[in-house]
């Protein structure tokens, strides 16, 4: 085979004379087979490696966090049962390992014990490559919460065979044998499903997303039957619109419910980071794109939403709406103050002098400009500090996670107590759970750098950084030790 290509190099083709024999064909069979074998006992080293690390996380761990930092019922809720003797903040620790996200590491997490504990069997045709991913993810689903004998069973029935049985089929045989073995099984598996149930919201095309309602079969048929009707009524009421978009139309409303005005009006609150020429009605097709509340929009849909909202004109904002403008460097990204458009006219010194005839202001260009909130003596931020900490930070800054800035704590990035000031250089947005795992999990060090890196280094020493959104000047070099890093200079902010 040829050597690999390096990163941006074209993918090598094998020449016609080598590519076209019958045997030269076998032999890229051949090396389809070989592939997906190594894949598969890839994956079962990994699988193997991580057990062994959450073994060494035991729940144990967990009590020096105190009942403050155990986590909350939503959050054990949610928690896979295989997890239960593994500490909290293991997935935390695993999602920055990986550079994944924290669903996807429980997931991993999860299988990886049940591989080497309940289902080792099949973990060994797994190594050997007789298995592959997909097919052990079928049996994982299956036997994840069957008991130790049901689950050896059914892998010593269904596995002789899996090598050569379709996935479809093997999750058929597998089926067919738990339900034999164990009659509770179905009820069981559906009850833990509905426990479950969710709404969710994936992106999907630029400026549109899915809304996932999780739910009994039955209801979810009826309420996708109930929006087709709508639909339909809309289509017979001369609405051509494609049937597709208007049960979508149909299905926002009833839960929406526009025409109900007894419930107070929606009102909009927007936070967006945008490069103000692009905001002008003549701004080129290719101007620079805006952040609307966390979504990349091109820079003509935020004209059109803020038009919509009557927030271009001249006048107050609509009433229940408001607008945030971030005022950032223009060298190196970083947010340096977040006014309204009225504290904006003020700093500016436009408002203080009205021109009788026109009735506009007029500019006097004596005001006080615009600051960073100041520090403050006491521990809890003021609304100001709180402000421009959501506005640049836009979300959690643990890295990979991306709870919204509105549903975080602002923390002390040095603690309060131990020397940190309440001052916006040493604030960060931080979800609960990771707040938690910050404060009470043993291990863990938050070290934020001057150029507004936060540096976390997990209990088993992998190092990681985020930086606010925005910010794009050259980074400080990664410290080899936290513990060698000087805390950041008090004077800054």
């Amino acid at each position: 085979m040829p050597p690999a290509p390096e990163l941006g190099e074209p993918i090598p083709v094998l020449p016609a004379e080598v590519a076209s024999p019958r045997s030269a064909e076998f032999e890229l069979v051949c090396d389809i087979w070989s592939t997906d074998a190594r894949m598969a006992r890839e994956h079962a080293w990994q699988a193997a490696t991580i057990a062994e690390l959450a073994r060494r996380r035991s729940v144990e761990r967990d009590a020096a966090s105190g009942d403050r930092g155990a986590a909350g019922p939503d959050t054990r809720a949610a928690r896979p049962a295989a997890l239960a003797d593994v500490a909290d903040d293991f997935v935390s620790e695993l999602a920055v390992i990986r550079r994944c996200s924290e669903t996807e590491a429980s997931r991993l997490a999860a299988e990886s014990i049940l591989l080497t504990t309940k289902l080792a069997p099949t973990w060994s045709e797994l190594y050997a490559g007789r298995l592959t991913v997909r097919k052990a993810r079928i049996l994982l689903d299956l036997l994840g919460d069957a008991s130790d004998g049901v689950a050896a069973e059914v892998q010593a029935r269904v596995l002789p065979r899996a090598e050569d049985c379709p996935p479809s089929r093997l999750a058929d045989r597998a089926r067919y044998h738990l339900y034999r073995l164990d009659a509770a099984a179905k009820e069981r598996r559906r009850r833990e499903a509905e426990r479950k149930a969710d709404v969710h919201v994936e992106r999907t095309a630029d400026g549109l997303g899915r809304l996932i309602i999780e739910g009994p079969v039955p209801a979810v048929h009826a309420a996708r039957d109930a929006a087709d009707r709508y639909a339909r009524w809309m289509r017979a009421d001369g609405d051509d619109r494609p049937i597709g978009v208007l049960r979508s139309t149909a299905a926002l409303d009833l839960i929406l419910r526009p025409w109900d005005t007894r419930r107070p009006p929606v009102t909009a609150h927007l936070v967006i980071h945008a490069a103000l020429p692009a905001l002008r009605g003549d701004a080129p097709d290719g101007a620079q794109p805006a952040e609307l509340d966390g979504q990349l929009v091109s820079a003509a849909q935020c004209r059109a939403l803020l038009a919509s909202l009557g927030m271009l004109r001249l006048g107050p904002p609509p009433p229940g709406g408001s607008i945030r403008i971030a005022i950032d460097d223009p060298v190196t990204g970083e947010t340096l103050a977040v006014a309204t458009r009225a504290e904006l006219r003020r700093g500016a010194g436009t408002g203080r002098q009205v021109r009788r005839r026109t009735g506009r202001a007029a500019a006097t260009g004596d005001g006080p400009g615009l600051h960073s909130p100041p520090a403050r003596p006491g521990y809890r931020p003021s609304a100001a500090q709180c402000r421009l900490t959501t506005t640049r930070d836009r979300h959690c800054r643990m890295p990979g996670c991306r709870r919204r800035a509105g549903r975080c704590d602002i923390d002390h990035v040095r603690a309060h107590g131990a020397g940190g000031q309440t001052a916006c250089w040493n604030l960060c947005c931080l979800c609960r759970r990771h707040h938690r795992i910050k404060t009470f999990a043993p291990g863990w060090s938050f070290t934020r750098l001057t150029d507004g890196r936060l540096v976390v280094r997990t209990p088993s020493g992998v190092t990681r950084s985020t930086r606010p959104p925005g910010w794009y000047h050259e980074p400080e070099p990664d410290p080899p030790w936290l513990d060698d890093v000087a805390p950041p200079d008090p004077l800054r902010g």
